[in-house]
């Protein structure tokens, strides 16, 4: 982890440079077996910063308690940002890195594949990248459109995690044209899969998964599951299909299942259902999603939510680049077993955003929960700028 994110972040974008610089360099002049001179990278940057000020159980790993970096006082956010660097080898052949820089804290690998792409019904990747369970490839991450406020809905940050779900393996996806406007899409990838990185310590997953008074199930399976490499033999498939009517509109599905002991007797599913619909003025996002999670303590639990976001253009090169008033509305259950429903909580967020030029945004938004039992203090604004370039 790099204490200095930021200037690691930068050093990291100069330190590209400079290599590419003197690979080509020494590749002139020591006749180096790789690298060509039209294989030039294209370089695409996201930088953002935000400004929080939620109540004290915002952002918390459990119902009742926040994270005090987060929470409970007003706070900018460091810098953070995305960098994405790809090289077009050939028209059927692209190498990608793409870089999170995650609130000038740490420097996080989203991407670093090949991807091979001899016809648009199919298109193989291998390496790391997006597991295509949900859509948070999709909807959240950015320069996407559906991705219409700072915070990310419940169903990222508590089922999925707001970071997104990254592993390495073997990535197929493509388009297939059923008729004029109706196309087929699908994902499909197999990768290393959930793990434990605590196996054989008291802090391993299994013995500590379980549910708190509040009827919330700790979250060390979303802190502790996801490693770069794996803990056992079990490679699950992840399937997404979706149909995609008319231009601008597909709703669908994704299934995920997985072990994530060294004995290979516990394990995960997951199964979202996805709604995007996006035009020149009108962007909406539905998604709902449902995980189980094998524990020792609780036998299976499960965590389920869902979320409707929309937001519509307005003013569209009158005095600004565009102004879109935003709306989102979810629900979680985090733990679908207890018949009580401590900790369910509905949530709606309002908010704006304005572009006052082109690959310039500015985000506003108040959030409002409401909970089942006693009320907390996690209400809210945000703020974010963006530029990207």
């Amino acid at each position: 982890m790099c204490k200095k994110g930021l200037v690691c972040f930068v050093g990291l974008i100069l330190g590209l440079l400079i290599s590419s610089a003197v690979t080509a360099q020494e590749t002139q002049e020591e006749g180096l077996e790789y690298g060509f001179k039209s294989a030039l990278p294209e370089m695409h940057v996201f930088i953002t910063n935000q400004f929080y000020n939620y109540g004290e159980a915002e952002f918390g790993k459990y119902a009742n308690a926040g994270d005090k970096k987060l929470a409970g006082h007003s706070v900018f956010i460091p810098m953070s940002g995305y960098i994405d660097i790809s090289s077009q080898l050939n028209p059927d052949i692209k190498a990608e890195a793409e870089f999170e820089l995650y609130r000038s804290e740490a420097i996080k690998t989203c991407k670093l594949r090949g991807v091979w792409s001899p016809e648009e019904w199919f298109n193989l990747s291998m390496g790391r990248d997006f597991v295509p369970i949900g859509t948070q490839d999709k909807s959240y991450y950015p320069p996407s459109r559906f991705r219409m406020f700072t915070v990310a809905p419940y169903l990222y940050r508590n089922v999925m995690r707001s970071s997104g779900w990254w592993d390495t393996g073997v990535f197929i996806s493509g388009k297939r044209q059923l008729a004029k406007q109706v196309s087929l899409l699908y994902n499909l990838s197999v990768t290393n899969g959930p793990g434990d990185s605590h196996q054989g310590t008291a802090t391993e997953l299994i013995n500590n998964m379980k549910t708190n008074t509040a009827g919330y199930m700790y979250e060390h399976f979303h802190t502790d599951a996801r490693q770069y490499l794996d803990n056992n033999g079990d490679k699950p498939i992840c399937i997404r299909l979706a149909l995609s009517p008319l231009e601008g509109l597909e709703f669908g599905g994704s299934h995920f299942k997985a072990k994530y002991d060294d004995n290979e007797k516990y394990g995960c599913d997951y199964t979202f259902y996805h709604l995007l619909y996006g035009s020149d003025k009108l962007d909406v996002a539905c998604e709902y999603g449902r995980i189980g999670i094998d524990t020792k303590a609780n036998g299976k639990i499960h965590q389920s939510s869902s979320y409707l976001a929309a937001s519509y253009k307005i003013l569209q090169e009158k005095y600004v680049h565009f102004l879109a008033p935003a709306i989102r509305y979810e629900t979680i259950d985090p733990w679908e077993e207890d018949t009580s429903n401590k900790g369910d909580r509905k949530s709606i967020s309002i908010g704006v955003n304005i572009s006052p030029v082109e690959h310039f945004l500015i985000r506003a938004a108040y959030q409002h929960t409401t909970e089942k039992g006693t009320e907390l203090k996690n209400n809210g604004v945000s703020v974010e700028t963006v530029f990207d370039f």
